[in-house]
């Protein structure tokens, strides 16, 4: 699938022609590229539109908006339900207008109301679903926030969207930035929902829905995230085995090619090797390289390597700090919000989108599985006789005191890191440690930034509403387990906020579906049910997963037991002169933080020679803020 608009009103009346030219110029203007087609269906009062990315049932029968119940109702629905097969199988005998998932998910609304229907959904998908006849909409929301889902209300209207700026140009929101945005961005390197960037427009949360009659809103959630205790702690390898292979199996269905994402890194491979497994004859894998010495590590030639092993057929290209910038105009008129790490999946989109429809990815085993290694730090603060004492309080502070005045390279050693963690520096409680370990701009900082004062940029950055209520509930949500606690906090935010909507929004630029077999509701299901030693230990993380598929992949994947991350060398590359030149001008006189401020982190950063890794925190804050200033400046264009 691909993307859709939708117009309500409470009033029922007709739209004129210049409302109707408008939304066709919008949807015509969403960022989705390579559509198969585009479909609009109205009404009275309401309007929907749809683009289409044609992956089942390639006919016309399969366009949208869909309609039902002798048109009463109408459906517009972006994603994939991998399981509808087998729920159109339970349905009662009757004759569906389209092969494809979107008429069996239509015929199960028209039967029963939408909070029945979504718990039986497997896959990924934000829909809309219009009752003409009640004047009636609801709007629903994937488990995990898969497929993005934006509304805007004002008055008594209604606009929904599956696309930020497409709702906002639609609705005609005015161009305002959200202050209270700006700080979760530089803190968490994305908005947080239900917040976006833009005032006006808001982000429904992933296992929500939101029920619209007669102009008032209510929403509510359908499903929430929560592993059991420990005498539930009962899957081992060979269940979590069969949960994956089953959904990449059901992640497989499609009329088109399936290929995959593959680095030289665990969680890939075991895509690869799952497909081959399942009897995928011909794969097609693509991977992204370097073609110089970048200051990262290069995965690619592990890439390939495992890719011949599994016959897989390679795609790669390489890159060099010239051509990465001669693509930056389309990464950065690409995004729906401004991010600090997308840019690595939209250029493996780029690539795959060029031979495939649909990819696998990954995506999903570091953040329920425990495979960062700032999980196994977390993981030392807990053993630590230390850190979760008064005392600890005490030697944290002052472990963070001296790191104030530490070199960057110093900072970032995995030895000062292990020392801040079981000293206590990370925090003392399992929410205060997940917060050091995704924290990329301190709230001092962020503070000086957005120009107001440190108590503020505290409120703004930690005090929302669902973090908060997460935070509150983590004993009831996953009892007996700092871990699980930890996993769940990742799941609610760095993996909705940043990491699902991040992939969607890049592959969907390239007009490529992204799929992420390891982010399932049973998979979810039976890693809540791992014993959390099982998953981390101090020498590795995803440890049953590797156990569970050892004899499927090749050795020198399962030798390799550090955390692979597909790191761009932006570290290095920012220095190069063209670059530097690009982010110094964009940054001269900026419009949504404090020049002063700004001048002093890109002088920290351009003054620094650190070429690795350990420059990540000198070169992130430079980054972002320029991805914000180029896509602020879009914005005023539009």
């Amino acid at each position: 699938m691909c993307g859709f608009l939708g117009w309500f009103s409470s009033e029922a009346r007709s739209r004129t022609d210049a409302e109707r030219e408008r939304a066709s110029r919008v949807l015509g203007a969403m960022s989705h590229r390579g559509p198969d087609d585009e479909a609009e269906a109205q009404g009275p009062g309401w309007w929907m539109g749809f683009r289409r990315l044609a992956i089942l049932d390639l006919s016309p029968a399969g366009r949208q908006p869909m309609s039902f119940g002798g048109g009463r109702y109408t459906l517009t629905f972006n994603g994939e339900i991998y399981n509808f097969a087998q729920l159109k199988a339970a349905l009662p005998e009757q004759s569906f207008q389209s092969s494809g998932d979107t008429a069996v998910l239509g015929a199960m609304l028209a039967q029963r109301p939408v909070s029945e229907v979504l718990p039986q959904l497997r896959g990924m998908f934000a829909l809309a679903w219009w009752d003409a006849q009640e004047r009636s909409l609801v709007v629903a929301r994937d488990h995990f926030g898969i497929k993005p889902l934006y509304f805007s209300r004002r008055g008594g209207e209604l606009f929904v969207g599956s696309e930020l700026r497409s709702v906002a140009r639609l609705a005609q929101v005015p161009t305002g930035i959200s202050r209270r945005a700006l700080g979760q961005y530089f803190r968490w390197g994305a908005v947080q929902a239900p917040d976006t960037m833009i005032d006006g427009v808001e982000c429904l949360p992933p296992g929500h829905l939101l029920c619209w009659s007669k102009g008032e809103a209510r929403i509510e959630r359908w499903f929430t995230p929560a592993w059991p205790g420990r005498n539930e702690w009962t899957a081992d390898r060979n269940e979590v085995r069969q949960a994956v292979l089953d959904s990449v199996q059901s992640h497989l269905v499609s009329d088109v090619p399936v290929g995959v994402f593959l680095s030289g890194g665990l969680d890939s491979s075991l895509m690869a090797a799952c497909m081959k497994h399942l009897g995928q004859s011909e794969v097609q894998a693509f991977s992204i390289g370097y073609e110089e010495n970048a200051g990262v590590p290069d995965e690619s030639d592990t890439a390939e390597r495992t890719a011949q092993h599994f016959g897989c057929r390679f795609v790669r290209e390489r890159l060099t700090a010239e051509s990465l910038f001669g693509k930056l105009d389309g990464y950065l008129g690409s995004l729906d919000q401004p991010t600090g790490d997308a840019l690595n999946t939209y250029l493996a989109s780029q690539l795959a989108a060029q031979h495939v429809k649909v990819t696998l990815s990954g995506l999903g085993a570091d953040e329920w599985f425990a495979g960062y290694n700032y999980h196994r730090l977390a993981r030392l603060a807990h053993l630590s006789p230390l850190a979760r004492t008064a005392l600890g309080r005490v030697t944290g502070a002052g472990v963070r005191w001296v790191e104030s005045f530490l070199p960057q390279g110093a900072k970032g050693h995995k030895a000062w890191k292990a020392l801040l963690y079981a000293a206590g520096g990370a925090g003392q409680t399992t929410a205060e440690v997940h917060r050091l370990g995704r924290s990329i701009v301190a709230p001092a900082s962020v503070a000086q930034l957005l120009g107001i004062d440190d108590a503020e940029a505290q409120r703004s950055t930690e005090d929302i509403p669902l973090r908060r209520q997460l935070t509150a509930d983590l004993d009831q949500r996953a009892p007996e387990s700092w871990l699980n606690q930890m996993l769940l906090l990742e799941t609610e935010t760095y993996l909705a906020n940043t990491l699902l909507r991040d992939n969607d929004c890049t592959s969907m630029a390239h007009g490529l579906e992204l799929r992420v077999p390891l982010v399932d509701r049973d998979v979810f299901a039976v890693a809540g049910r791992v014993a959390p030693d099982n998953k981390l230990t101090m020498s590795t993380g995803k440890k049953v997963l590797r156990d569970a598929f050892r004899d499927l992949l090749p050795e020198w994947i399962n030798h390799d037991t550090q955390k692979k991350t597909f790191t761009l060398p932006l570290m290095k590359w920012m220095r190069t002169p063209r670059w530097k030149s690009r982010i110094l001008d964009t940054l001269q006189a900026p419009s949504c933080v404090d020049a002063t401020a700004a001048r002093r982190l890109t002088d920290r950063y351009f003054a620094d020679a650190t070429e690795s890794k350990a420059a990540w925190h000198l070169s992130q804050p430079v980054w972002m803020m320029f991805v914000l200033e180029e896509w602020m400046r879009r914005q005023e264009g539009n």
